[in-house]
């Protein structure tokens, strides 16, 4: 009942139809596609959209390469209808292709003691270890302050200052410019596109809190409170997701990874005790609502699920690289039956439980992005946002955004740079009454997220 219902009534707001304007073979994205989805396992819509090779219309992209790093840049999407689905897809192509369109013009080439506006110093971003530095397979390097690297103009919502930031850290692919542009790498973590430009700066806030806490969990191997889910208890809405997202074949756990940002989220495990390739997969979301977070996470583990059997025939049985960046790399290597057990953090053991109710909300009529930034201040976390807005986003009513927190642990996918030199590492898991591990105990096993 409440799944027909949603799927005849998912909303579609003329903002987000307007996005069918970017497909065309002539367009930004040159045409979708539904993925199959097998008898059996969560019946949500899953639609591709292609956006090919992006350097073919932006010249800064001077080296392309279809590998498992440039080459992940079509959209993905999932809803209760293949309509929304599509458009979803369609979003999220924007949203990779704004990542890579910037403009050397714009930019501002300095070394950090000889600027004279307001800057946030790479200093303060993730940074590897000196161990990690010290591997053959990093090919980061320590930030210097006296050598020149590319900056470009933000907003920090927290001091409501125009500010400076590094611009490799804003934008994906970027050839380095110098070697103290190593301290990081570009990664999509905080893009977002919308036509409210607050919906679209929360959302990107939210993906930087989501992969935060995706990284300490892994990382440190939190064990985490689970969460018990009684679906007469939840709104129609997310009741449909609960029942679309649930399958025989499947179970679902459900874990509280909000951290000490004390923004909610969800943490998932997908256990598939028959299927001989991807027998556990993870998601995780995080929404200012449980129930929003809840909701996500199901279509979330849905589509990855399709996505991830496109892989398996050139990732199952093979080590990843940890050299080099493999966006699914460890998703499929622990997703293979015998891999179950390094998931036992999560899967086995005592631990508190609790319903969605027992999460963290936002007060009643509380602005989310005032209160999310807010929340994060209170932390010492600055929130910093830079506009991509590009000339096809703007033709069909679009912002698109990059929000950046300095202090935040980013999700790697270069097993060999993990950003183990981060204080936030082992500092956070202490405020949130966890065991915090030092360099030598964290987790050694691949990321298992994409």
């Amino acid at each position: 009942m409440y799944l027909s219902t949603y799927q005849e009534q998912e909303h579609i707001s003329p903002e987000l139809r307007g996005l069918e304007g970017l497909v065309s073979p002539y367009g930004l994205v040159s045409h979708t596609a539904p993925l199959p989805v097998r008898e059996g396992e969560p019946s949500f819509a899953v639609h591709l959209a292609h956006l090919g090779d992006p350097s073919r219309a932006l010249a800064n992209l001077r080296v392309w390469a279809h590998d498992d790093d440039m080459g992940n840049v079509d959209g993905a999407g999932s809803a209760l209808t293949a309509d929304r689905a599509r458009l979803i897809s369609v979003a999220e192509a924007l949203e990779r292709y704004s990542t890579c369109a910037w403009d050397d013009d714009e930019m501002v080439v300095a070394a950090e003691n000889d600027l004279t506006e307001e800057y946030v110093s790479p200093s303060r971003w993730p940074r590897c270890s000196p161990a990690e530095l010290a591997r053959d397979e990093c090919s980061m390097a320590p930030y210097d302050p006296s050598v020149p690297i590319r900056w470009v103009r933000a907003w920090s919502l927290t001091r409501r200052v125009p500010v400076l930031v590094p611009a490799i850290s804003v934008y994906l692919h970027m050839p380095y410019h110098s070697r103290s542009e190593r301290f990081t790498r570009g990664i999509t973590t905080g893009a977002a596109v919308h036509s409210d430009v607050r919906a679209a700066v929360l959302n990107g806030l939210l993906e930087v809190v989501e992969r935060d806490a995706i990284a300490l969990v892994w990382l440190q191997r939190l064990r985490l409170p689970e969460l018990i889910v009684d679906p007469d208890r939840l709104d129609p809405a997310t009741r449909a997701y609960h029942r679309a997202g649930t399958s025989t074949d499947l179970r679902v756990r459900l874990f509280d990874a909000t951290t000490d940002l004390g923004v909610p989220v969800i943490y998932a495990v997908q256990l598939a005790d028959a299927d001989p390739t991807l027998a556990q997969i993870v998601a995780a979301t995080c929404e200012v609502r449980p129930e929003q977070a809840l909701a996500k996470v199901y279509r979330e583990l849905a589509s990855l699920r399709v996505a991830l059997r496109g892989y398996v025939a050139a990732f199952a049985d093979r080590e990843p690289d940890p050299a080099k960046v493999s966006v699914v790399g460890g998703a499929v290597h622990n997703a293979a039956p015998a891999r179950r057990g390094v998931f036992d953090f999560l899967l086995d053991g005592e631990r508190p439980t609790y319903g969605i109710d027992g999460m963290p909300g936002l007060p009643a009529g509380a602005d989310p992005l005032d209160t999310v930034v807010s929340r994060l201040a209170a932390r010492g976390a600055e929130v910093l946002v830079a506009d991509i807005t590009t000339d096809e986003a703007r033709q069909v009513g679009m912002r698109a955004v990059k929000v950046l927190v300095p202090e935040a642990m980013p999700v790697s996918f270069v097993h060999a740079e993990r950003f183990l030199g981060t204080p936030r590492l082992y500092d956070a898991p202490r405020a949130m009454g966890h065991p915090s591990h030092a360099e030598d105990a964290v987790n050694p096993e691949h990321q298992p997220f994409a």
